[in-house]
């Protein structure tokens, strides 16, 4: 499936500054729905194409490439390692986060426990969707005699 005239203005908004609400508003989207058409157009496999696509044209015009970020920040740490007055390397390391981030080289991961740092239990969540669906239908079975002895 082809991209729509105002999906491909996402995609180019996005690759601005990377952020899926403001380019959403940039391509002409509403406000008011700017936030959860950006967050929809981001999970669209032929977006994400695109928008890896274009990332990549990017890179490779600039040679700002996952192994000169890395290279980079290796240098600076091999150059820095022993002075401990410096501004300059904290500047130069923050300018090499930012790119990397922008690389998508550094991916903050978040992980869910159940209590106490445990796994999450299916079989816990299965047992506590039936107790509701248990509730829901004594609710409804209820709610029909209701209605019935009014006749």
């Amino acid at each position: 499936m082809s991209l729509t005239a105002k999906q491909k203005c996402f995609v180019k908004e996005y690759l601005i500054d990377l952020n899926a609400t403001q380019a959403a508003i940039r391509a002409g989207y509403s406000e008011k729905t700017a936030k959860s058409v950006g967050s929809e157009n981001m999970t669209k496999p032929d977006i994400q194409q695109a928008i890896q696509k274009e990332m990549d044209v990017r890179s490779k015009k600039t040679e700002i490439t996952a192994e000169y970020v890395l290279n980079g920040i290796k240098g600076v740490i091999e150059k820095h390692s022993t002075d401990e007055t410096t501004n300059a390397s904290n500047t130069v390391l923050k300018a090499f986060e930012l790119l990397g981030k922008h690389l998508k080289l550094f991916t903050d991961k978040t992980e869910i426990t159940g209590k106490d740092g445990a796994p999450i239990s299916i079989e816990d969540a299965t047992v506590r969707a039936s107790r509701v669906a248990a509730l829901i239908a004594q609710a409804n079975s209820r709610k029909d005699e209701g209605e019935s002895s009014e006749v």
